[in-house]
């Protein structure tokens, strides 16, 4: 294994550290405006406006970065249609996809992109929130970004292991 490929992995393992204080922060928060919003409705007979609006946001943020541990650890959905015997065809029909996963990560980046810099041109705030919407689509280049930096180390590693140049599996 390269030097530089071990420092990729230790640069991987601190993002995923922060991106797990934020999911494990973001899920208590969650539960406890959703437990609030229960005791509230049907002990006071009273409800929380905005709880449903903050917990449909924090549930779309836990999903987009989630994503980004499933593609490190390579546990996304996916259909075996062919199997292979051979580990070299194996790797190269997993280059292709995470080549093609790549080029639709940089896609969907460029899009969010897009997407944010109208919301700020034209802002809209949330109903009960009262938050300007481009700031709740930040999730979406941070996770795309996020998927597309894994993607290519991905590839890297794939390319290192057809090559024989990378004999550890991490």
């Amino acid at each position: 294994m390269t030097e530089k490929m071990e420092q990729i992995y230790k640069i991987n393992l601190k993002i995923e550290k922060v991106i797990d204080v934020f999911l494990c922060i973001a899920s208590v928060v969650m539960l406890a405006v959703n437990l609030a919003q229960v005791i509230f409705r049907y002990v006071f007979h009273a409800s929380i406006l905005w709880s449903e609006e903050l917990s449909t946001y924090l549930y779309v943020w836990i999903i987009l970065l989630s994503l980004y541990a499933a593609a490190r650890e390579r546990n996304e959905l996916n259909i075996a249609i062919i199997s292979f015997k051979k580990s070299k065809a194996v790797l190269s029909v997993n280059l292709i996809r995470e080549v093609l996963s790549l080029v639709t990560c940089v896609a969907l980046l460029a899009g969010s992109i897009i997407m944010i810099q109208n919301a700020l041109a034209f802002p809209q705030k949330t109903a009960s929130l009262n938050i300007i919407t481009a700031y709740l689509y930040f999730c979406m280049p941070i996770s795309f970004g996020l998927l597309s930096w894994v993607k290519l180390v991905n590839i890297i590693h794939d390319v290192l292991k057809l090559s024989g140049s990378d004999r550890e599996d991490k």
